[in-house]
């Protein structure tokens, strides 16, 4: 787990305004991956063709984001400036739905782990704000989550969850 803390160090600075959802969602993608997104292929590549058609494309950003245990978000604004189709990152993240398999259990565990973090003051929210998040979130099941309004606006974050072995090399993060 000492590379989730890492991930949640670096993101807690990279991304400042996150709120107890978000990185609740980071820790979802990390032990799940993204596939619950996926219905049927041809509906996430349309999904995804959509949402490349309002992001603005960048060469100041890099593409793969690593989030650990495997894992990483693929940037959609820095698509065109790496050479990666939508159609070709619709292929790596269906079939790293297929190969992630977290469980419900090791996530709860990587939750504590945020609680312990947020107990340092590494994140903007405070202990208080994220056990009563998290008190409504497990009663509900831990259900896949979206970015708080905030961090959507801050940051706008446009990207796949991917196995980072699928990801070919050339696109690998270091």
């Amino acid at each position: 787990m000492s590379d989730l803390v890492k991930i949640l160090i670096q993101h807690a600075k990279k991304y400042p305004l996150m709120e107890p959802v978000d990185a609740v969602k980071l820790i979802y993608q990390n032990e799940f991956g993204g596939g619950h997104l996926i219905v049927d292929k041809k509906v996430s590549l349309n999904r995804l063709q959509e949402e490349y058609q309002t992001v603005i494309q960048s060469g100041d950003i890099p593409l793969a984001e690593n989030i650990g245990n495997g894992i990483v978000r693929v940037n959609l604004a820095a698509m065109d400036a790496n050479g990666l189709t939508a159609k070709k990152l619709n292929d790596i993240f269906v079939d790293s739905s297929t190969m992630i398999r977290g469980t419900k259990e090791t996530f709860l565990k990587k939750l504590n782990l945020l609680k312990n973090l947020t107990q340092e003051g590494i994140y903007a929210f405070d202990k208080f704000l994220l056990q009563a998040y998290l008190e409504d979130y497990v009663k509900l099941g831990c259900p896949p989550v979206s970015h708080s309004k905030i961090y959507r606006d801050a940051y706008k974050p446009a990207y796949r969850v991917i196995c980072r072995n699928l990801l070919p090399e050339k696109y690998s993060p270091q």
